[in-house]
């Protein structure tokens, strides 16, 4: 009995650091697998909006355009830690880029924000992680083109252009005043810089 008691002390302990090490892990690998590129968002004054009406918008208008490899789902997205309540997004993914929008009434006002991400590949990270000359390798084997500031630039350029026509639609349809030329622009992060 003191054995088998011995063995699940001892093999109970490593599986749990085996836990522990896995969630670390996938912690890091997970936010080292995404650069965050770009955002904005705004607050429309005393407008009263369904969430789901903004969101059923929104993709219509994404996905009326013809660009192929567009994809559109719901997300559920916690506002903290993993114990913390969850706020749904819509998260649209063409190539390497995540763009997550949210909707949602804020006091006697609407919310809207949105965020672009650039995912790198496992091989980026991985080379990356190697001691010494690993970004410099990462930077030789994955450079930065114009092709791909090109379709970051490109692809943040038509998802905002989609959030601000629907914003449009359904402030004029309200009688509400359009967004100003500030209120429209979004705030750029070089995901690029090494």
């Amino acid at each position: 009995m003191n054995d088998v008691l011995y063995y699940i002390t001892i093999y109970g302990t490593y599986f749990l650091y085996a836990i522990i090490i896995f969630y670390i892990l996938r912690s890091i690998f997970r936010s080292s697998f995404k650069n965050y590129h770009s955002n904005w968002n705004t607050l429309i004054n005393n407008f009263d909006f369904s969430t789901e009406a903004f969101y059923k918008h929104f993709k219509k208008e994404l996905l009326s355009h013809g660009i192929s490899g567009i994809t559109a789902e719901s997300v559920s997205l916690f506002e903290g830690s993993i114990f913390s309540a969850r706020r749904r997004y819509i998260r649209i993914t063409w190539k390497d880029y995540q763009y997550d929008i949210c909707a949602a009434p804020f006091g006697d006002g609407f919310f809207i924000s949105w965020w672009l991400l650039y995912k790198n590949s496992l091989g980026q990270l991985l080379v990356s992680i190697i001691p010494f000359v690993g970004g410099w390798l990462a930077r030789k084997l994955y450079p930065i083109t114009y092709y791909k500031i090109d379709t970051a630039s490109m692809f943040m350029t038509f998802a905002q252009t989609a959030v601000l026509k629907v914003i449009d639609d359904i402030t004029n349809e309200k009688g509400i005043r359009s967004l100003s030329e500030s209120q429209r622009k979004p705030i750029l992060n070089d995901i690029f810089k090494r």
